[in-house]
């Protein structure tokens, strides 16, 4: 069966996708080492800086990563999460983006389950994403997507990128799909898992005392880094080479596979754009936060760890499908 009507796409020749620029005169081959070198080492700085916010919070919830797969593990994701921005041809601007969302989730529960000052939070929060913005801006340009300079050639849908009251309003949607995500499980499943999985909560009244307004004006930074990363980039991609194959597609003589491949992989350029962010999200989400959380905090069995990381999985996946909602109507260009 085949699930989509044909597109008028213009021809690859007329729309060049051309690599991010690279800003430096430094080799290729040096720059990824580079950029993990330096961002590891600006955030180990500003985490020792402001290692007094926040320290006596944290005394009680931290525990000692003293086996040496613990701290290579954390390292090696670290590595990963740079990798992924870097052979996926993210600016800084996406992967500050994907680090406040990915990690976000950890410093939630510290400041619901632990009694961690929200100060702390935001202040290891805004570590993490400096700390990973800043050496990537040095080695790589923004772009045509973040830049509102950039000519219509560039992106597609240049006036919708540059309108202030669309991403106000999908900022305000991702938020509002995080909040119901969140506050649904707050009402539900998640204070007994919680008390089973969790061995050393200080305090539940977090999820107990919670509104569903609070919760998603607490979600607005992340509404917002959402439509950065997922919507914006999907919004803004130009039809390629894909495009026209499928658009050529003739459901009456194409063989089998070619009518699989169609209706698996047949979509436009923005959706797939949508498609393969969404799919990174969840799965820097769900790394990040089981990792991190199983790891770092005293008490927390393996199955606890992995149920908070699937329940903002799960909020990123409604996300991104929300925003390809929101995108995939006529008279936005493919």
């Amino acid at each position: 069966m085949v699930k989509r009507k044909r597109m008028a796409v213009s021809s690859p020749q007329d729309v060049p996708v051309p690599p991010l620029k690279q800003p430096s005169n430094i080799p290729s081959i040096l720059r990824f080492p580079i950029l993990v070198i330096t961002s590891m080492i600006a955030s180990s700085a500003m985490y020792s800086l402001t290692s007094q916010v926040g320290t006596g919070d944290l005394a009680g919830v931290n525990k000692r990563r003293d086996q040496w797969w613990e701290i290579a593990a954390v390292l090696a994701w670290k590595a990963t999460e740079l990798g992924v921005g870097w052979w996926g041809e993210y600016d800084g601007w996406d992967l500050a983006s994907l680090t406040l969302l990915s990690h976000m989730p950890y410093l939630y529960l510290l400041t619901t389950f632990y009694a961690v000052r929200p100060t702390t939070m935001w202040l290891g929060l805004l570590v993490d994403v400096v700390s990973t913005y800043l050496p990537f801006s040095l080695l790589r340009d923004s772009s045509p997507i973040h830049r509102s300079e950039a000519s219509k050639g560039e992106v597609a849908n240049r006036s919708i990128l540059n309108d202030l009251n669309i991403k106000v309003y999908t900022s305000f949607l991702a938020a509002a799909v995080y909040g119901v995500v969140i506050y649904g499980s707050f009402r539900t499943w998640l204070p007994g898992f919680l008390i089973i999985h969790f061995e050393g909560l200080k305090d539940l009244s977090g999820a107990y005392e919670a509104a569903l307004p609070g919760v998603t004006i607490g979600f607005l930074v992340s509404g917002y880094a959402a439509q950065s990363f997922l919507f914006m980039p999907a919004l803004g991609a130009k039809p390629d080479a894909h495009d026209m194959q499928m658009a050529e597609f003739d459901p009456e003589t194409a063989t089998l596979g070619q009518t699989i491949w169609y209706n698996v992989w047949g979509y436009s350029k923005r959706s797939r754009t949508l498609i393969k962010r969404t799919a990174t999200l969840v799965l820097a989400s769900a790394m990040q936060t089981g990792l991190r959380t199983y790891i770092t905090i005293e008490g927390v069995e393996p199955t606890g760890a992995a149920g908070w990381a699937g329940m903002w999985a799960a909020a990123a996946t409604l996300v991104g499908t929300v925003l390809w909602w929101v995108g995939d109507v006529e008279g936005v260009s493919n």
